[in-house]
């Protein structure tokens, strides 16, 4: 049922209503750590006059790759009775690695459809 209690160093505890509860607050992390991380890159965009954009545009695939695993530590100090992680490096970088290929999989792929189809 669950993805994480299969990742090494995670401990998930509680039931549904636990897991509904630990990804509302993921998902208020996770929105939080994006808006602080877009707030920097401008910052750092405006700061050196354009200069910037390529550091922070390199930077960001593995900012990209590590925020699910910094969303997970942060929802782990808030609710730790729901969810507890053993150590940053593997389980909690496993473990967002983890959510991120599942929320890339879980997405429906847009199929075009050629002229001849949508005609007959």
């Amino acid at each position: 049922m669950y993805v994480l209690p299969n990742v090494g160093g995670i401990r998930v505890h509680g039931d549904l209503q636990g897991a509904l509860l630990a990804s509302l607050v993921f998902n208020a992390v996770f929105w939080g750590l994006e808006c602080v991380l877009a707030v920097v890159k401008v910052g750092v965009n405006v700061g050196t006059l354009g200069f910037g954009v390529f550091m922070t545009s390199s930077l960001k695939f593995l900012a990209a790759l590590l925020s699910p695993a910094l969303a997970l530590v942060g929802t782990a100090q808030v609710l730790p009775g729901y969810l507890q992680i053993g150590s940053y490096f593997p389980g909690a970088v496993c473990a967002g690695l983890v959510l991120g290929g599942t929320m890339w999989v879980s997405f429906p792929a847009v199929k075009a459809t050629s002229k001849k189809e949508s005609a007959t």
